[in-house]
């Protein structure tokens, strides 16, 4: 059995021994932001899944939003964005002051909310941890 030749350059594993700390550092963080990415994109779909149905009723109408944005925000892939935009305006109640929408929480499971802001939390914390990563390694 014969083998083919390699060629010059070529690296059929994750051998990071020859990269710069620059190639290295983009490499970690562009696998980072990608998983985090992925797992933010799942917790929305839990989330959009799990979302409160009294607080749809009461607040996804006429007066808190128009007929563009409810005939928009009605089916795929907009009706995540407006799960995104309700699970905001639960865990922060006068990020929703704009739209009248600052007493929406009282209509969601206490769960729900904290759940969402335990998620805004621990992405905050996962960019503060990444940027002293970035300083540590300066």
């Amino acid at each position: 059995m014969s083998k083919l030749p390699v060629p010059t350059g070529y690296v059929n594993n994750m051998d990071l021994s020859d990269a710069t700390l620059f190639e290295k550092i983009l490499i970690i963080t562009f696998v980072t932001t990608f998983l985090a990415g992925m797992l933010s994109l799942l917790f929305v779909l839990i989330m959009h899944i799990l979302m409160p149905k009294k607080a749809l009723v009461a607040y996804f109408k006429e007066p808190y939003f128009n007929a563009g944005e409810i005939a928009m925000f009605t089916g795929f892939p907009f009706a995540y964005i407006r799960t995104m935009m309700f699970m905001r305006a639960l865990g922060f109640p006068a990020s929703g002051k704009k739209r009248g929408l600052e007493n929406a929480y009282k209509l969601a499971p206490v769960w729900y909310c904290k759940v969402f802001y335990l998620f805004i939390c621990t992405q905050s914390g996962a960019v503060d941890i990444s940027c002293l990563g970035w300083v540590h390694t300066l």
